[in-house]
């Protein structure tokens, strides 16, 4: 019985070693990710083909058996995940906390939506579920787990959150009152377009996103005026989220920069990176998303430092 039990962790720890370590030296790891990958791809291309009613027809059973085989595999691969994730901190937590924290999690959940709508489909095979169809476009998101630039791009969207939600609302202000003032200035002259500020707003937003599809347009001097005016404002709004997310971004790789280069100046506090201190340094380099020749500048930089200052003390 005792026996049973270490083996059982130890597939346990191995599994979660496997999935959600991801360790680039690890063979297996590699090949498991790679297969995913992979995976997620080509049902991304299934589905977007599914589209096309003619191949619809003509390879129905190629791309149902893609379907089932997937639907299989994501759903083996959430199981396997929700078992294992008890090792996320040592095996520290209670089993039950343990995988409730990981259901809950926004990857499990992704996961969770990869294969949910297939077997609905599956069980209800009666129902117009075509809805749940485009919901396996949610696969897409698993990438999340294998590109840090993915990861990079969440992190960004919930440290700056707060003033996006801040732009988002200023935005619709400027919205509201832009479709209110073109529709008192334009309802008399194009009362099939600027009827109601509801049908005003969608010539507000074409206007204050700079798209200008030509499809509404004012006619009066006073509307093209007006016109003008929130076409200047729009330039300045698109502007301010994409700077906020570009000063976030940059926010983002210096702090990992900064952070991998402690563990650097650590490791160099004897003056040499032995091979131990240099694969550990490299697994988080590329933890943290940061590319080879990054880890290796970082480290030259440190290194240039240290002699350095040997130089001086010699002096």
């Amino acid at each position: 019985m005792r026996s049973h039990v270490i083996d059982t962790s130890y597939m346990r720890r191995k599994v979660y070693q496997i999935l959600e370590v991801t360790d680039s030296e690890d063979f297996v790891s590699r090949v498991v990710s790679l297969f995913i990958i992979s995976l997620i791809t080509l049902n991304i291309i299934c589905i977007v083909l599914e589209s096309i009613q003619e191949l619809e027809l003509r390879y129905r059973s190629i791309f149902f058996t893609i379907e089932i085989i997937s639907t299989v595999i994501f759903a083996s691969e959430y199981l396997l995940r929700l078992w294992s994730s008890v090792e996320v901190k040592g095996g520290e937590q209670h089993p039950i906390r343990a995988r409730f924290r990981y259901a809950c999690s926004p990857l499990a959940v992704i996961d969770l939506l990869a294969f949910l709508p297939s077997i609905l489909q599956l069980l209800f095979p009666g129902l117009d579920l075509r809805f749940l169809r485009i919901l396996r476009l949610l696969r897409v998101f698993k990438l999340t787990r294998y590109f840090s630039s993915f990861e990079l791009l969440l992190n960004v969207l919930h440290e700056e959150r707060k003033s996006l939600i801040g732009i988002f609302v200023l935005l619709l202000v400027i919205l509201t009152l832009a479709a209110s003032a073109i529709y008192l200035v334009e309802r008399d002259i194009q009362p099939d377009k600027f009827g109601s500020i509801p049908q005003a707003m969608w010539w507000a937003i074409a206007a204050l996103t700079t798209v200008g599809y030509g499809d509404v347009y004012p006619l009066s001097p006073f509307g093209r005026v007006l016109g003008s005016l929130v076409t200047i404002v729009g330039i300045g709004m698109v502007a301010l989220p994409s700077g906020i997310l570009a000063s976030a971004f940059s926010e983002q790789m210096r702090r990992r920069r900064e952070s991998l280069q402690r563990v650097i100046d650590d490791a160099l506090i004897d003056g040499v990176i032995d091979d131990n201190e240099q694969h550990t340094i490299e697994e988080i380099g590329a933890s943290l998303g940061l590319s080879e020749d990054q880890v290796v500048d970082l480290v030259k930089h440190s290194s240039t430092i240290v002699r350095l200052a040997e130089k001086r003390e010699e002096q």
